[in-house]
């Protein structure tokens, strides 16, 4: 019986498909969290890594490398030590999804001497394969994963991401340390 809402009754069959599909995403992640739990062991197992970096909207002075260096460099500081290896398991993701915005945009009206902001978020995370009960082979998950929001006048965007990153690694060692 249609509404004028634009929306359908679907009676208790539809209710029954809804809860169907709820039921196994929770077994799903039920079993994701037994299945996996030996390789999703906390970060001190964390020896060998891979590191990327990935900048969504290009920034003005600052560049993927760039960010990279600055990543290895924090990483190289970890007690004990992390080796750093392009074909290792586990894998240290950067993300910078950052883009400048007129000040306009984001008051909604324009004001003289408006600026430009940079603005967006920034997600330093661990990937790890693991392998699931009855799959055939590992995929990558994260099993850390940390984020900052970024909004800055877009001519300090580059020195607010590098402070936000160092903060951030210093949280992924501080988890590796305590057993994260």
């Amino acid at each position: 019986m249609p509404s004028t809402s634009g929306r359908h009754y679907s009676g208790p069959r539809g209710l029954t498909r809804r809860v169907a599909c709820c039921t196994l995403a929770a077994l799903l992640v039920v079993t994701a969290g037994t299945a996996g739990a030996a390789e999703l062991a906390g970060l001190t197992r964390l020896r060998h890594v891979a590191v990327s970096v990935d900048v969504e909207h290009p920034l003005d002075v600052m560049t993927a490398d760039d960010l990279l260096a600055r990543l290895q460099d924090g990483l190289h500081r970890a007690a004990p030590p992390l080796t750093l290896a392009e074909s290792a398991a586990d894998r240290i993701r950067f993300t910078v999804s950052v883009r400048p915005m007129s000040a306009t945009t984001l008051r909604g009206f324009w004001l003289p001497f408006s600026g430009t902001y940079g603005v967006g978020a920034l997600r330093l995370g661990v990937e790890r394969l693991v392998m699931l009960q009855g799959l055939p082979r590992a995929f990558p998950a994260v099993v850390w994963q940390t984020e900052r929001a970024v909004g800055a006048p877009w001519r300090e965007t580059e020195r607010e991401i590098a402070r936000l990153l160092d903060e951030m690694v210093a949280e992924l060692l501080e988890a590796r340390r305590q057993g994260g």
